[in-house]
């Protein structure tokens, strides 16, 4: 990795990693900036003029022509890994078709798995790399990745080793989680023995070879009880893997509790939250994650309340939930126009849940999501004039070059100056 100057920034928006206690969400600005990256990571920020006269002549420069700089956004919850569509299934909604009504006829994420039952893991990959390569032009520098869709350790392991496989072929950094989605329809009547398979046959699998180092369970009415996740999810926690629990999509699960009572590093869906479920939360550290693009897509649930998580003191991250059936869209950039608009957020609080917050769930946040000396070059740059853009633009906005360990790996061929 060789030494770099990025220079002429005309302005440098980033939170600071010693506020991450500080409930305000602050920012820091810096107008006409440089950074100065060695070994893959920053080593000094400040003015534009002054490091271009400090820095040796030897090292590289390149020039950001005025552009805004941002930290690369961490989404932290997504299903990118799949093939075909469900894009009937948005019609349907429309019609007045409900999720469940859906699932029930055999739609919904039985109708992914038919897909990966029949598909190669050439196809699996083939398919998916685009959405990586969308992600990566709407800034996203690390990205975690659900499996899910397989259902059965047959279509789960294909699943992981795509995976394993895009890990090798994209320039971000992945996380990745071994989701345990809904039961096979073919198990239905004999859920305790698919349990007791995932208990003692898979999870022990994806941790002995190393497939992923999270597990991920959907905690909800027509896929797991309360009971049942508790006991998948205490076997992941005593194997030393994260955890981490879909909860509360469609009512009071008790998913959020039980986040709260296993130390789960985060709750992802949140749509129907109170505030006893909150407080617990919040005593236990567990970052809600909040996905405000299914909501918008699903038109049929409320949005979480977001407002109230963050003013009770919760760590709160904003992430794609990019899926098939419910949320097609890798634009982080969408999300933060939807949490804007119906979480009355703040451009510190859109900025905070998709870098440092988000960071904090996948375990992180001492190695990206700021901009500071000594974390990784994970960085945007874009031709907008504020980071408010950002959600201004409704989802029509994108990096004009993503570079991460310091090394430029996405440049729009499509730069346009917005004002």
């Amino acid at each position: 990795m060789h030494s770099v100057l990025i220079h002429n920034i005309g302005k440098l928006v980033t939170p600071l990693a010693k506020d991450k206690d500080d409930s305000t969400r602050p920012l820091l600005e810096f107008h006409n900036a440089a950074v100065l990256i060695e070994g893959g990571r920053f080593k000094s920020i400040g003015r534009s003029f002054d490091l271009l006269n400090t820095t040796p002549a030897d090292v590289a420069r390149h020039d950001a022509n005025h552009k805004l700089m941002l930290p690369g956004f961490v989404d932290c919850h997504t299903h990118p890994v799949f093939v075909g569509n469900r894009a009937g299934e948005f019609f349907m909604r429309n019609r007045g078709a409900s999720y469940h009504e859906i699932a029930e006829s055999g739609g919904g994420i039985h109708a992914s798995s038919r897909k990966i039952a029949s598909a190669s893991v050439e196809q699996i990959v083939r398919e998916s790399l685009p959405r990586f390569e969308m992600s990566l032009a709407g800034g996203v520098t690390t990205i975690e990745c659900k499996s899910g869709y397989g259902l059965t350790w047959l279509g789960e392991e294909r699943l992981l080793f795509a995976m394993k496989e895009i890990e090798k072929i994209i320039p971000q950094r992945m996380s990745k989680t071994f989701l345990v989605h809904v039961i096979p329809q073919d198990s239905q009547n004999r859920r305790v023995e698919f349990v007791q398979s995932v208990v003692e046959e898979m999870i022990p699998e994806v941790h002995e070879r190393k497939l992923a180092s999270c597990v991920d369970i959907f905690c909800e009415q027509g896929a797991f009880s309360v009971e049942e996740s508790r006991q998948i999810l205490s076997v992941a926690k005593q194997l030393g893997m994260s955890i981490t629990i879909h909860a509360n999509q469609f009512g009071h699960s008790g998913g959020a509790m039980l986040a709260s009572e296993l130390g789960a590093r985060s709750a992802d869906h949140l749509e129907y939250l109170n505030r006893d479920e909150i407080e617990a939360l919040q005593r236990a550290n567990v970052v809600a994650v909040i996905l405000p693009a299914c909501v918008y897509f699903m038109n049929a649930i409320p949005y979480p309340p977001m407002r109230s998580i963050i003013d009770n003191g919760m760590r709160m991250a904003i992430a794609t939930d990019m899926n098939p059936g419910t949320s097609m869209t890798e634009s982080i950039p969408f999300c933060l126009t939807t949490a804007a608009i119906y979480g009355k957020l703040s451009i510190g609080e859109l900025l905070w849940s998709v870098t440092l917050d988000a960071a904090r769930v996948l375990g992180m946040e001492d190695k990206i999501g700021s901009i500071e000396s000594g974390r990784f070059a994970d960085f945007s740059l874009w031709n907008l004039p504020t980071p408010e853009s950002l959600a201004y633009f409704q989802g029509s906005a994108f990096a004009d070059e993503v570079w991460i360990n310091g090394e430029q790996v996405f440049e729009s061929q499509f730069t346009v100056q917005r004002y």
